[in-house]
């Protein structure tokens, strides 16, 4: 884990905090709508990582002040507005409240997860509750109509080519395939308002490596992905390409699938799985900003340019020399947005359950058998490596990715909302 400094500090502050809340009602509202929202993210057609690390975010914070509106049990991250009435159903409205707002098309399909949510209410009167819910989603979305997220801005590519810079990569692994170049993604993420911290550059990364004059981290981290991260290379494994294309899928689905099996494995109340999903959430969201205004402040490129380029950068071997295991997204490298998402979101984590647990995850790659680990720290780096086996990252670029991450992760359990 990157926190190992802290995390006995941090996770006496959360249990701590956990220690003092009674076991109140059911958390399965919190993970029902958790799943309901990262699934409303994906429909077709679907939002990258960044966006939906948004609404995620947007969606935890409105349940978790709905649900604090009512049991009052901690600091709000916004809204409050002590109330009496069924925390269950504050949770279920501000959730729907805020899918509606930015996915109405999906309404008909939430108005139906919301009725069979407030089927099931057992903790006090529904009214009261969906009020207070539907006030925390409304008051969520104010806040974040103006925060930078649109309208997206594609990168075009650079006007010359310099050697080590981020160039637009082939939207296909293999050379068989007809290719494009997609436009790098979302170049003003790393400007979006973020949700605790004070802006994208606050834990900025210090630059890559320089690619000139023979430098040794480079070289090294370069070799290394040639030969792991390449199904042409003899000594890559069947398991390095399991990993690669386990670990390939939207990384904020794996932290969130995380959260569920372990907050439910914990048996948490209602009010500490409300804090749980809000700081997670929050910490993922923050990290993809942090990264993104990395990734674009130092344009650094990808390995499928540099082992297909020329001494002078440019590439004229249409892409032969050398292809990827996975497809190579496209943003510029460094670092690792993979590698800071689950990062922040298992520091979360260790620090409300400590870093062994036994969880099972899945994932959205065809083919792909589950995988049951058996620490945060485990998925840490098996994420990070998966990145480097699947060709489109360098060892530095996952190392200073999980540093972002560890460092949002800290400051949100520090500066976000957190039981009295």
């Amino acid at each position: 884990m990157k926190l190992n400094k802290k995390h006995s500090s941090l996770a006496a502050l959360v249990a701590a905090s956990l220690s003092s809340l009674a076991l109140q009602a059911s958390a399965d509202v919190v993970t029902d709508w958790n799943l309901i929202t990262v699934n409303a993210t994906k429909v077709a057609p679907a939002l990258n990582s960044n966006l939906a690390s948004r609404i995620d975010a947007i969606e935890a914070i409105a349940v978790y002040d709905a649900v604090n509106s009512i049991l009052q049990f901690g600091t709000p991250y916004h809204y409050y507005s002590p109330n009496s009435g069924s925390a269950q159903a504050a949770a279920a409205q501000a959730a729907h409240d805020v899918l509606v707002n930015y996915f109405p098309g999906q309404q008909a399909a939430l108005d139906t997860d919301l009725t069979n949510s407030l089927n099931s209410i057992t903790d006090g009167p529904i009214g009261n509750g969906q009020t207070v819910g539907s006030a925390a989603a409304t008051d969520i979305i104010a806040l974040r109509a103006s925060d930078g997220s649109s309208p997206n801005v594609s990168y075009p590519g650079p006007a010359t080519i310099v050697l080590g810079a981020y160039q637009l990569t082939p939207n296909s692994p293999t050379v068989s395939s007809n290719f494009t170049f997609n436009p790098g993604i979302n170049e003003q993420w790393g400007t979006v308002t973020p949700f605790v911290l004070t802006n994208g550059s606050q834990f900025r990364p210090p630059p890559p490596p320089t690619v000139a004059g023979n430098n040794k981290a480079y070289i090294l981290a370069l070799n290394q992905v040639k030969t792991s991260g390449t199904t042409n290379s003899p000594t890559q494994t069947p398991a390095q390409v399991h990993i690669a294309q386990f670990y390939k899928q939207d990384a904020e689905l794996t932290v969130n699938e995380a959260a569920r099996d372990l907050a439910l494995a914990h048996n948490l109340s209602l009010a500490n799985d409300a804090l749980l999903f809000a700081l997670v959430d929050i910490a993922v969201a923050d990290s993809r900003i942090a990264i993104w205004d990395a990734k674009y402040t130092y344009l650094y490129w990808r390995p499928v340019t540099a082992l297909n380029a020329n001494p002078d950068g440019t590439v004229t071997n249409g892409y032969k020399a050398w292809t990827p295991t996975i497809v190579t997204p496209n943003h510029p490298d460094y670092p690792s947005g993979h590698s800071g998402t689950v990062t922040a979101g298992a520091e979360v984590l260790a620090s409300f359950f400590g870093d062994a647990n036994t969880f099972t995850l899945h994932t959205t790659t065809v083919g792909e058998s589950p995988r049951t680990l058996t620490s945060l720290s485990q998925l840490e780096s098996e994420n990070g490596l998966s990145r480097i086996y699947g060709g489109i990252h360098y060892s530095f670029d996952n190392l200073e990715g999980q540093g972002v991450g560890a460092l949002v992760a800290a400051y949100t359990l520090v500066n976000g909302p957190h039981a009295n």
